[in-house]
């Protein structure tokens, strides 16, 4: 897993500098429900990658440690950040093991990860246990390779429009198949998100559980509708 994303922090980093000078305002939009009008959050970006989160977090005024498993990723935000004139803190560590100390963060902030934890459970709970009472836990994610154990999903696969999501132009040539082949055996790919989170966060203790989806819908093979979700947020609060 390490070796990949490593090999893929190049191309990510060319992804944030897009995102950054064409989508901030989306996002942005999509962050302010959990930001404060005033005052100065404790911020963890987890799977940070080459820092789009944790660049805009910073540019708001807020204290952000940029979290990832990879040291590819970090050296990609170090840089970005530099670029765009902001403060971060980088960390390299696991997910599902969190070298902080509890309650140690007032909002945590993730991008397409959960999908790649081999205990995605484990880490849901490391990230309410260094969250303050009161502190938001915001993640967004995707089905990406619901395909591999859903028909309905694997009826999109078939549609003329149906891309991998890999956008050639940001992965410089490297070759997916060992990320398609690790895919495989997560568990995340077995579930049908994001009730699977929802059911973990309630089960864990968390409050305020919200979701926001993409669908995507279209005509199946034999003619019946078919509705999936591509991508989701899913938020919650540590209760206290």
């Amino acid at each position: 897993m390490r070796r990949y994303w490593n090999t893929r922090a190049e191309g990510y980093s060319l992804k944030t500098t897009y995102d950054l000078q064409h989508a901030e305002t989306v996002w942005l939009e999509r962050l302010r429900p959990f930001l404060p009008e005033s005052g100065r959050l404790e911020v963890l970006d987890i799977g940070c990658g080459p820092g789009f989160f944790s660049i805009l977090l910073a540019r708001l005024g807020h204290s952000v440690v940029a979290f990832d498993y990879t040291e590819g990723m970090l050296e990609r935000a170090s840089q970005n950040a530099a670029e765009a004139c902001v403060s971060l803190t980088v960390r390299q560590g696991d997910a599902q093991a969190l070298p902080f100390p509890n309650a140690a963060f007032d909002l945590i902030v993730s991008r397409n990860l959960t999908w790649n934890l081999e205990a995605p459970e484990t880490a849901y709970a490391e990230w309410l246990r260094v969250l303050r009472p009161g502190g938001r836990l915001v993640n967004f994610d995707g089905n990406h390779y619901r395909y591999l154990y859903s028909s309905p999903y694997a009826e999109e696969l078939k549609q003329p429009d149906y891309t991998d999501g890999h956008n050639p132009d940001f992965m410089l040539g490297v070759d997916p198949a060992p990320i398609n082949a690790i895919a495989a055996n997560l568990p995340l790919s077995r579930v049908d998100r994001p009730q699977w989170d929802v059911e973990t966060l309630l089960r864990l203790g968390a409050g305020n559980v919200a979701v926001d989806v993409e669908r995507k819908h279209f005509m199946g093979g034999t003619g019946h509708p078919i509705s999936i979700i591509k991508s989701f947020m899913v938020s919650a609060q540590k209760e206290g």
